[in-house]
């Protein structure tokens, strides 16, 4: 089912390079290995993006991948939509989050130092957004031109910025972008919608129009009560 639905990536165009996008297994990420930088970390739902042609001395190949996945083997893997959007549990356990974001990055060439790469996460519920360099956390995934990490923003440097509570209905959106010197290459991103999501803040016009028509029907409500008098 993952290789179909990678087939039918979205696949664009741009000077002399192709972008393919899917959702399933990493391309090129055999069975076996840790993309996401720990034994027994599933890949087969990630999110991913592959930037192939990328002008340079030689044409490379750039992939992009995201994920949510379980906080260890005792927590439900999160559920997903087939596209991106993956949804968790809000919650402790053992004093840590149910659910992880994981991010890999790979090139063909093995030159990673070639590229500036930023990971953003949106706090959805209150706006606030962090952004940092990926390749600053320590690697574990141990193949020449790759970098991956499994995170949790029950980690102080993650959470903290964005006001992260895990107890609390919310929405994360994590983007992580890759620029060949101030040249956006691709993006991949993930959504990640906990317990029932954000709950929508009221725009403070429309409450103050829906207040309004509010009053103004109960005044003619009001009217309609009269009593009739000849």
């Amino acid at each position: 089912m993952a290789a179909g639905i990678c087939a039918a990536g979205l696949v664009t165009s741009a000077v002399g390079q192709v972008t393919t996008t899917g959702f399933g297994s990493i391309p090129g990420v055999t069975a076996g290995s840790n993309p996401y930088s720990g034994s027994g970390i599933p890949f087969n739902t990630s999110e991913w993006t592959q930037i192939s042609g990328i002008p340079g001395t030689s044409p490379d190949t750039l992939t992009l991948a995201m994920a949510a996945t379980a906080h260890g083997s005792s927590n439900p893997s999160p559920g997903n939509n087939g596209a991106g959007t993956y949804s968790v549990n809000p919650g402790l356990v053992s004093g840590r989050s149910k659910w992880n974001f994981d991010f890999y990055i790979n090139t063909a060439l093995g030159n990673l130092g070639a590229y500036t790469f930023t990971l953003t996460e949106l706090n959805v519920g209150n706006g606030q957004s962090f952004s940092f360099n990926p390749l600053l956390i320590p690697d574990n995934v141990g193949v020449s031109g790759s970098a991956g990490n499994s995170e949790s923003l029950d980690f102080a440097q993650f959470g903290s910025p964005i006001s992260y509570d895990p107890n609390q209905n919310d929405t994360y959106d994590f983007t992580l972008d890759a620029y060949n010197g101030n040249s956006l290459v691709g993006q991949d991103s993930i959504t990640v919608v906990d317990g029932t999501g954000a709950q929508p803040v009221p725009d403070p016009a429309s409450t103050a129009g829906l207040l309004g028509a509010s009053m103004f029907g109960l005044a003619c409500f009001a009217q309609r009560k009269q009593p009739r008098t000849q």
